[in-house]
């Protein structure tokens, strides 16, 4: 009776409706079809409609009623599949089709998230879309070619697009399948209104895919707790073809991970893959491609005597932010010497920013006491033994005020809003 008032008292005002899990632990559709009926005779004046983590059987009745009706007003729509029945897993998905408003209209959805549920029917039916986020069971065992295909065709079929999140929903493998060769990818497509891009997949997943796309307005990439995507020093060569990220302000380059040493390049506690390593002679023409360009980090990347640090004193005109966490090969000397260059280089901003992070003994970056006192003294230098980096403090955290989040599900509202 209580809701009933409120909803009569307000009279065509945009209305937020939420229907949450707590009315369906008893007579779960007999609930349902009380909420319906509830708020059914308001759906024209729905703004916002999220169902959460209800019973399989309630999201299918709520959403029956939805297919012949029209609403108007209705700009964001959510709706979480049933709660796994283990707290720290996430929720259960199902085959089941939802398929509101077939024989109605909601011209006005901008804003949906579908988690647990097949998105399919969605995206055909709703191509005015700007912010999207799946959640899908069967993008982890799809397979590396077929996630690729999926996105592509998201992509192509909400051309308005500005925010996409996709997310397994699964935890990443510790052994992840290797990368495929880049030449056996789909064509690559251009979409030139996404600007932020989250992916929760396997590392092979979401670099093939990123190979396979043209974002000339992402400004950068993030993993589901905000924290931003290390892109595979593989993907070099096509960042230096391409030239596919132009807008990128931030930038995470990872090299291989390490293992016990197994002859060739070593340092630290493992050794570097030189196949991946082959692939830093494009790093130059992969940076040549990021004019707004404001952070960049590298991950346990080996810069073999410092010959691969020396295209940063001739790129990326506007860094600001400059991290090494756990890289060697080169010298804090050489480091300073990229710093000054920049300085010396005109129309180049002069960095802001140096961060080092690596363990206190290993064949890591070499430091050198008057490099040292000379960078203290330029600009903010930081040198700490971590390897958290989800604490670490970061271009995107500190100017993006991108805060990283344990959250698994859930678009962030002020970088959707950007």
């Amino acid at each position: 009776m209580k809701y009933k008032v409120w909803l009569e008292r307000a009279r065509g005002s945009p209305l937020d409706i939420f229907i949450g899990f707590q009315p369906f632990k008893g007579a779960s559709v007999k609930h349902a079809k009380s909420i319906m009926r509830l708020i059914m005779p308001h759906v024209s004046h729905w703004r916002s409609f999220r169902v959460d983590h209800v019973p399989k059987k309630i999201s299918r009745l709520i959403f029956d009623r939805l297919r012949d009706v029209s609403a108007p007003m209705l700009e964001v729509l959510k709706v979480f599949g049933e709660r796994h029945r283990r707290v720290f897993q996430g929720p259960t998905t199902t085959k089941c089709q939802l398929k509101p408003f077939v024989h109605g209209e909601a011209s006005n959805l901008t804003e949906l998230t579908v988690v647990g549920f097949p998105h399919d029917y969605f995206l055909n039916r709703f191509t005015s879309l700007q912010a999207l986020q799946l959640t899908q069971f069967y993008f982890f065992g799809a397979g590396t070619i077929e996630n690729v295909k999926s996105l592509q065709h998201i992509l192509v079929s909400l051309p308005n697009l500005h925010t996409l999140h996709i997310d397994c929903d699964r935890p990443i493998m510790q052994n992840p399948r290797p990368s495929i060769p880049l030449v056996t990818l789909p064509p690559r497509i251009c979409h030139p209104s996404l600007t932020e891009l989250w992916i929760y997949l396997p590392k092979a997943d979401h670099d093939a895919i990123l190979s396979s796309l043209d974002l000339p307005r992402v400004r950068y990439f993030l993993t589901r707790m905000q924290v931003e995507l290390a892109l595979g020093l593989h993907l070099l060569p096509p960042l230096s073809q391409y030239h596919p990220f132009s807008s990128l302000v931030s930038l995470r380059l990872a090299g291989s991970h390490f293992g016990y040493a197994l002859g060739g390049l070593t340092m630290g506690f493992g050794s570097v893959d030189r196949s991946s390593q082959m692939n830093l002679i494009h790093l130059e023409g992969a940076l040549a491609g990021l004019p707004l360009l404001k952070a960049l980090t590298f991950d346990q990347v080996h810069f073999e005597d410092g010959k691969w640090l020396r295209c940063l004193g001739m790129t990326c005109p506007r860094l600001h932010w400059l991290t090494f966490n756990q890289c060697g090969g080169c010298t804090l000397e050489q480091i300073r010497a990229i710093v000054e260059a920049r300085r010396k280089r005109q129309g180049f901003d002069a960095l802001v920013r140096l961060i080092i992070e690596q363990w206190p003994a290993g064949g890591f970056i070499t430091i050198d006491q008057g490099a040292d006192e000379w960078l203290k003294r330029s600009l903010i230098y930081e040198f700490a033994h971590t390897a958290d980096g989800l604490t670490r403090e970061s271009y995107l955290s500190a100017v993006e005020e991108l805060k990283a989040s344990r959250s698994l599900i859930g678009i962030n509202p002020r970088s959707s809003r950007r």
